[in-house]
């Protein structure tokens, strides 16, 4: 098994990340700068209004939209109110030693916010720093809170609320959870701070822990440090930058290597490593090779494939998928998948099949909100009940926060996923003007990624001077500086580039159709060696665990050969004491004990007849 992430391009351009496992798919991110995510970003900003009626304010920090501020979401230490209301409010019955602290902090958290109204405490212009708890989206601004939050690989530093910390409660096991709080427990806590440790730290040890705790409160100083001279509005730290989050949420030991195309990303990347890891091995590798990185590793470009309606498996059945304004639809056929008798059976293996390809998608493409899974019908309620478990059971691995439903009457399954970060369809689709919304164009971010894949695979696998680029006239008039400058990047000098514009080409550029089928044969031949080397690998173990088991058989047939021979042997010995006693016996004329209760038995019956007989007769 062979476990690598794939980074490609530069995070100030366009950054591609793909995790696989054996060629399989299991994560796919694509960025680039103007659709950035903002959530969990730390920014300082003034506040442009106070609404009462909302008892919320509208913070500006930086964007077209302002940001909107819940009343309950704004930390006392902004209050204008006296001094001495807020020592009196914040400490409450903290001393009373038979108070739950956490509940005694959560209940004076609400009494306090009973007692004040935001109009009151909060003041227009006011400066105050915050955090990103929800992206704008369409025509809603960002949900923004001054409880700040600083994730890290193992814990999550909440610096300004002591209310809440501990261990996550996504880590069920108890032996787990006691040593996870044992840590906890040691750790030294400056007033006001909490600690919750992730499920990442299952495995970890007490130092790896210490660590990160370590590395988050150096990082909180330098936030306020950076805030104390910087002026509203500006952007003070970006957590959850695509590099940060490979190594905070997905590398692990798991991986084999991390292989980036980019020297500029390679040097970042290496220096978040540092911040982040205590490993001493670092696996990142600089991509060296010719080509386009994932299909030089014989890896199909993810992009296409998950820009498509329709998705095929294995059986022959195929998923539909609709993204609209409200939800996400999946819908279930059997297609060529017609191979079992019963209409049942059928069903039920193409719903369980369904579910594997269904949450690799949700995952892959990042949909968000509202999902509804329409299954195919089945009778049974145990059958339902199935594919309901195997739901349950891969979403349970998402990070993201998942609720699910039961199969309804209909055969419809509705499932409730939190939205981190932008999907596909909004990276690499805009809304189509000409049919209202209905329909999806390509943007010309994933045109520019489309070329300039296709160029360095044509350098790959053909030696040749010039290229030859058919390509939209109005694209290319609109996109000429910017094109030109992401194939500068990558494009040897001695290669040259002929751009023919054209009116109303398809899919907005077009190559030479020779030159294109030379890259299929080419990702086809690594494909079939790289699966002929997973074959043999697997043959290999298969092997290795029948001389195993193998064996195992002739250790145990061996052990059961030993023992029947001790059971005969201990048995023969008893027999011929039993018998050389009854020899013994017989020759000293003795009569054996039992034979002699026996013959007492007899002689006291016979008496007792005889009596009864002599009674009876008087």
């Amino acid at each position: 098994m062979s476990k690598k992430i794939f980074i490609e391009g530069t995070t100030n351009t366009e950054l591609s990340i793909t995790a696989t496992n054996d060629q399989k798919i299991e994560y796919f991110d694509f960025s680039v700068e103007e659709s950035k995510s903002k959530k969990s970003n730390i920014y300082l900003c003034t506040v442009s209004r106070v609404e009462p009626s909302l008892q919320a304010a509208f913070v500006d920090y930086g964007e077209d939209k302002k940001a909107f501020l819940p009343f309950d979401e704004i930390h006392p230490s902004y209050f204008k109110i006296p001094q001495s209301d807020k020592v009196t409010d914040e400490a409450g019955e903290a001393n009373d030693d038979n108070v739950d602290q956490e509940k005694n902090n959560k209940k004076n958290f609400l009494d306090f916010y009973r007692k004040y109204k935001i109009q009151d405490v909060i003041k227009k212009d006011q400066v105050i720093l915050i955090q990103i708890i929800k992206e704008e989206r369409g025509s809603k601004g960002a949900a923004v809170s001054t409880f700040i939050s600083l994730p890290g690989r193992y814990c999550v530093l909440l610096p300004n609320n002591s209310a809440t910390g501990g261990v996550s409660k996504k880590i069920s096991s108890p032996q787990d959870r006691k040593r996870l709080k044992s840590i906890h427990e040691k750790l030294n806590l400056p007033e006001g701070m909490s600690l919750i440790i992730r499920t990442n730290a299952t495995d970890s040890d007490a130092e790896d822990i210490n660590s990160d705790f370590d590395y988050l409160k150096k990082l909180w100083t330098e936030i306020r440090t950076e805030t104390l001279k910087s002026k509203a509005p500006k952007l003070i730290y970006e957590i959850d930058s695509p590099l940060i989050k490979i190594i905070r949420d997905i590398y692990n030991d798991s991986y084999d290597e991390i292989v980036v195309s980019s020297p500029q990303t390679y040097k970042e990347f290496k220096k978040i490593e540092k911040d982040f890891t205590n490993s001493k091995k670092s696996l990142i590798k600089q991509f060296k090779g010719e080509g386009a990185l994932l299909e030089s590793n014989g890896i199909k470009n993810p992009i296409v494939g998950l820009s498509n309606t329709n998705v095929y498996m294995k059986s022959g059945s195929y998923l539909v998928i609709n993204p609209t304004e409200a939800l996400t639809s999946f819908d279930i056929n059997s297609g060529k998948s017609t191979s079992e008798k019963n209409i049942e059976i059928t069903a039920l293996n193409t719903n369980l099949e369904a579910c594997d390809e269904i949450y690799n998608q949700v995952v892959l493409r990042n949909i968000a909100g509202l999902i509804v899974i329409d299954f195919i019908d089945m009778t049974s309620n145990a059958n339902n009940f199935k594919v309901e478990k195997k739901m349950r059971q891969l979403f349970q691995n998402d990070k993201s926060r998942v609720q699910m439903n039961k199969i309804s009457q209909f055969g419809l399954m509705e499932i409730s996923r939190q939205r981190v970060g932008h999907s596909i369809y909004e990276i690499f689709f805009n809304t189509c003007e000409c049919c209202d919304g209905n329909g999806f164009i390509k943007s010309k971010n994933i045109i520019f990624q489309e070329i300039t894949s296709t160029i360095k695979n044509i350098i790959a696998v053909e030696k040749i001077e010039e290229i030859d680029l058919k390509i939209d006239k109005d694209f290319y008039k609109d996109n000429k500086d910017e094109l030109l400058e992401r194939i500068k990047i990558f494009l040897p000098k001695k290669i040259k580039i002929n751009y023919f514009c054209e009116e109303k080409i398809n899919k907005y550029f077009e190559f030479n159709n020779n030159l294109l089928e030379k890259i299929a044969h080419n990702l086809k031949n690594k494909q079939i060696k790289l699966s002929e080397e997973q074959v043999k690998r697997s043959n290999k173990e298969i092997k290795k665990s029948e001389e195993s088991e193998e064996s195992n058989i002739k250790d145990t047939k061996s052990d059961n050969k030993k023992y029947s021979r001790k059971i005969k042997k201990k048995t023969s010995d008893i027999s011929e004491k039993k018998i050389e006693k009854r020899k013994q016996e017989i020759k000293n004329n003795e009569i054996p004990e039992s034979e002699k209760t026996y013959r007492r038995k007899i002689k006291k019956k016979t008496l007792v007849e005889k009596d009864n007989t002599d009674n009876s007769t008087n």
